[in-house]
This record gives C-alpha cells, structure tokens and sequence, in this order.
C-alpha cells in the first residue's frame, strides 16, 4: 500500500531510474489497455487520466530531485494526455507513434542530475515511508545466515573464538567491498551525469539550437504525416463499392411505366415483366425465391380476378420498395391480364387495374403486347 502511495506523492523526490522506469510502464500500460478496451473508449479515457495522473505526480518529484523550474511540471503529463486522447478518439493503430512526443520530454528530463546525495528505496526519497520493504530485505538476508552446530562439548570456546573471528573478518571484507561499491557507483554516477549533460547542452547550445529545433520540428511532422495518412487508402475504396451497390437495381430495370393504382411496371434485360410499389419497412431482403421455394408464400404467385395465377420467379424488397420478377414466358400473359382484368392480388396487397389499359396503350413496348 505505501508503494503505492509513493505513486501519488507530489513531495518526494524521484532519480533517474525510477523516473524511467514509471513514464515507460504507464506509455506502455496505456497501449496494452487500450488495444484491449477498443470497444470501449470510456474506459480507454479514464485509464489514460490514471496513466497522465501518475507521470504527472512523478515528473513533479523528479523536478524536486534536480531542483528545476515547474514550468517543466505538464510538458511529459500533459502531451501524454492530448496524445492519448487523439489515439483513443481515432482508433488509428499509426497514431502510436505520436507517443514519441512525451517520450522526448521524458528524455529531456534524464539529464538533469540529482541536486543532492539523499538516501532511495526503489529510487524514492519523500514523506511516504518505504523503509519496511529495505527492513524485510535485511531481515530476509539475516536469517539466510546460518550456525554450523558442534558435537564436542571440550572446544565450545575454541570453536567461538574462531567463529567470532570468522565473523570479523567477513564484517570488514562487507565493509570494504560495500565501501568500494559505493565509490564505483558514485564514479559511474558521476560519469552519467556528465554524459546526459553533455548532450543536453549540446543539443541546446546556441550553436547548434536551431539544428536541433528543426531535427525535432522534422520527427514531429513525420509523426503527424503518418498518423493522418496511414489509413487512407483502405477508406477511399468504401464509397465505390457501395455507389456500385447502389446503382445495380437501377440499372436493371427498363420501360417503366407507372399505372393509377400506385404500382409500376417494368421489364428486365431478358423482357421479364417487373412489378414496383411501395413497402411499409424498409429492410432490405427477399421476401421469396422460386429457386429455394423460400419465403414468404403470399409472394408465390399473383392472383388476377376469375382466377387468373401466375407464379412469381423472385420477391426482394429494395429501397423501401417491393420487386416483383416474373419469367419472360409469361410477359404477354400478364400484360394481357393487366389490360383486360380488374384486380389483382400479391404479397397480401390488392391493386385496381381500373385505366391500365390505357396507359399501356399508349407505350410503344407495352402497345406492341396487348392481344385485342
């Protein structure tokens, strides 16, 4: 639980190392859960505010550990948080490499050293107390230490004297070796130091400032380029198809013609007569097939007055509209039918044929049919 505390401390002090290793684990945190909450961008946002919210208290105590300004405070928190959210509102797998943004702020943040020598535990120094975890790791290492009993009795002290000895001399090879490890580290560190300062000042030297600029102004550009254009390909091939979709039906039908009892009649490419009117949903489907002998068994056939049938080789509803096809070999019996009948009946709607004949009459295709 203090581990955890220290997460969200805004008053300790954090080193270089546990910097890292807290900026990388919540960037890279955020990319796992985020690809497995895709569906879900409510839960994406609020564990990115999590994420933003335990850089943001770790780089406030980085700047504590190099004694910095604050105006450094929201540079990595805060491009993380709009990064984040144009990765989680896009869903734009490219759109990760914009996390290269706060990744530079958090590299920038690595060369400023320590002010000051303050003892860590897990590269933490504040108000939060973690010494119960160094106090089981010695706990742990002092029971590990284990006394050789003796069977005689005569050389208890001899045994002691040596054993004691033994200790001694073990102490003062622990007390050299962690005096000379403690100077290697404090060499290394001191070489560390040296090296992320040296770049620092390189790269925002004067002289070469506006090299470094434009190198940075270059990479973000790149990013954002990629990001925005990575997936547009893919997008433009959609519209086509479904223009093509579309336009199928339309081009399939000729010689329309629309009779007084709101329903049209059309013909195929192959002369099959077509009839059109209007549905009540607007599901796309088919509603019967003579084909599987599926659907909708009032579509069947159409019914003319004194018991005219004939068999209908398709039903669809296209559009909001219903599609009635008919085999080209019954196209004059159901012209004829159409002029000289009254009413006629299918998919459980009625139509009046009442000056059918006149309308056809007048069309040149449909003239041609009528047998008087």
């Amino acid at each position: 639980m203090q581990l955890i505390k220290s997460l969200f401390c805004r008053h300790g002090f954090d080193n270089r190392q546990r910097f890292t290793i807290i900026s990388v684990t919540c960037f890279m945190a955020f990319i796992i859960f985020n690809e497995s909450l895709s569906q879900f961008k409510s839960s994406a946002i609020v564990l990115l505010l999590l994420c933003s919210l335990v850089c943001l208290a770790s780089t406030r105590r980085r700047l504590n550990d190099a004694k910095l300004h604050s105006n450094w405070l929201v540079a990595p928190a805060g491009s993380f948080l709009i990064v984040g959210s144009v990765i989680v509102l896009t869903g734009s797998s490219a759109s990760y490499w914009l996390l290269l943004i706060p990744l530079i702020t958090v590299l920038l943040l690595l060369t400023y050293p320590s002010s000051n020598n303050k003892q860590y535990i897990f590269g933490y120094n504040g108000p939060v107390n973690l010494a119960d975890f160094q106090s089981a790791n010695k706990s742990n290492s002092r029971n590990n230490q284990r006394v050789e009993p003796t069977m005689n009795g005569g050389n208890n002290s001899t045994t002691l004297g040596n054993t004691n000895s033994s200790k001694l001399h073990e102490r003062n090879n622990a007390i050299s070796s962690t005096t000379f490890d403690e100077n290697q580290e404090s060499i290394n560190r001191t070489k560390d130091v040296e090296l992320g300062e040296s770049i620092r000042i390189a790269l925002f030297n004067y002289k070469y400032f506006k090299v470094s600029l434009v190198a940075i102004s270059f990479l973000l550009l790149l990013i954002v380029f990629v990001s925005v254009f990575w997936a547009e390909p893919q997008s433009a091939e959609i519209p086509t198809d479904e223009f093509i979709e579309v336009q199928e039906p339309i081009i399939e039908f000729q010689n329309k013609l629309t009779l007084p009892d709101n329903f049209s009649i059309m013909t195929s490419p192959e002369n099959g007569i077509i009839l059109h009117w209007q549905a009540d949903n607007d599901e796309n489907d088919e509603v019967w097939s003579l084909a599987t002998a599926v659907g909708n068994k009032n579509c069947e056939n159409i019914s003319f007055s004194k018991g005219e049938i004939i068999r209908t080789y398709r039903v669809n509803i296209i559009d909001n509209g219903y599609y009635a096809h008919f085999s080209p070999l019954d196209t004059n019996a159901i012209i004829n039918n159409i002029v000289f009948k009254n009413t006629f009946s299918l998919c459980e709607y009625s139509f009046s044929l009442k000056g059918s004949q006149a309308a056809l009459g007048k069309s040149d295709f449909y003239g041609e049919l009528i047998q008087y």
